[in-house]
């Protein structure tokens, strides 16, 4: 099996002060680490906000702010830049065919991902959206469809990733859910903070907010 690339990846995400975090993907030498140090900090739970209450993935540890990611891929010779893998994503977006090629194959991976390797703990919906750092709402798919017993939801949380869907209607079989909600109920899914799944979820949902009414 060839080596992992190096490369920058999303470490986590903060709702408060610092938006998205990186670090690299793989353990370098320590003289190699110390060209680029300046551009990281050592971040400990009390340096955020709340502590980690408004945190999603890992924080702990070498983080280096978005600002910064491009300077640390100059002086390490990383050619799979973060910014190349945004551009590809906006080229396929400027296409309409390329565009949905590329969110039906991500929601593919989504839900192969989630169904696979999640687990399924006992949930209330109200509670992960206390507890939420964001929540994605594809196509406004929960805030239009929910009363029906029908939409998705992308809950980011401390404890991971939540992929939700409403399992509530008329012929729904109620026996599958594992999440209480005011309509009956849904299916939900974790997965722990994962940087080629938050990209993913970030395609798919096109970062479409909820707008709904109020979770709790």
């Amino acid at each position: 099996m060839e080596p992992e690339e190096l490369k920058m990846e999303t470490k986590c995400y903060d709702a408060n002060e610092y938006g998205y975090l990186y670090g690299l993907n793989k353990k370098i030498p320590d003289e190699e680490f110390e060209k680029v140090k300046p551009y990281f900090r050592k971040f400990k739970r009390m340096d955020f906000v709340e502590g980690n209450v408004q945190v999603t993935g890992r924080p702990e540890g070498w983080r280096c702010l978005e600002k910064d990611v491009a300077k640390v891929e100059e002086i390490l010779g990383i050619t799979n830049t973060l910014e190349k893998r945004q551009n590809k994503v906006k080229e396929a977006f400027a296409d309409p065919i390329k565009k949905t090629n590329l969110k039906d194959k991500s929601y593919e991976w989504l839900t192969m991902l989630f169904q696979r390797t999640g687990t399924r703990p006992e949930q209330d919906l109200s509670r992960l959206a206390i507890h939420s750092t964001k929540i994605y709402d594809p196509q406004d798919s929960f805030k239009t469809r929910s009363k029906d017993g029908e939409g998705e939801l992308f809950i980011y949380t401390p404890h991971g990733m939540w992929y939700i869907i409403n399992n509530s209607g008329e012929y729904s079989n109620l026996s599958l859910n594992n999440v209480k909600t005011p309509a009956g109920g849904a299916i939900g899914y974790r997965l722990m903070y994962d940087d080629l799944v938050d990209r993913l979820i970030r395609i798919y949902t096109e970062e479409n907010e909820y707008s709904g009414e109020n979770l709790y």
